[in-house]
């Protein structure tokens, strides 16, 4: 979709400037390489990474909503993560502060799925209000299609500490192995 048929407020005309300016050609080769990355085709990787910017427009225009990406989006997430230096710095160019990742959305007992639930059909309303109906749609099977209308159970987390599940895991018993 080109950035003039979508339904983004003015101020967010700002922030689009600044996605043209990424160099998103890192990210591309993470998500395309088989050995070292997702192993994508060139066309899913281009729809998954316009996704993924509309996601992060998102972010910026609702930073007080949480904003769930699917399994797809999550994975592009993931590979600019893993590039510490290049998200942090994108980060700062397009929110003037670093997008954290919570992955443990969804899976603090039942209240926390229902609230995961509850945020990923909001998101996709705004995907909608904001993108257009197809926004989240690529061509893939019916199996795919249903993986991708999922949320990835994680989000870019606000400002209040959050709950992390953990396994318990002795130090102790963590140094004996490298005895």
């Amino acid at each position: 979709m080109s950035p003039g048929k979508l339904a983004l407020p003015v101020e967010a005309r700002d922030f689009a400037s600044k996605v043209k300016e990424l160099d998103l050609g890192p990210i591309a080769y993470k998500l395309m390489n088989p050995d070292e990355g997702n192993g994508w085709s060139r066309e899913k990787t281009t729809g998954a990474i316009a996704r993924y910017l509309m996601f992060l427009c998102l972010i910026y225009l609702y930073p007080n909503r949480p904003i769930i990406p699917t399994p797809e989006i999550d994975a592009v997430w993931h590979q600019h993560i893993l590039d510490t230096s290049k998200y942090a710095e994108d980060c700062e160019r397009l929110f003037g502060r670093f997008i954290h990742h919570f992955p443990y959305f969804g899976q603090r007992g039942e209240s926390d799925r229902e609230n995961l639930a509850i945020a990923f059909a909001e998101t996709q309303a705004l995907f909608q209000e904001h993108f257009g109906a197809g926004a989240l749609a690529e061509a893939h099977t019916a199996a795919e299609e249903n993986k991708l209308l999922q949320p990835a159970g994680c989000e870019p987390p606000k400002h209040s500490t959050q709950y992390r599940p953990r396994v318990d895991i002795d130090i102790a018993e963590v140094w004996e192995v490298l005895a």
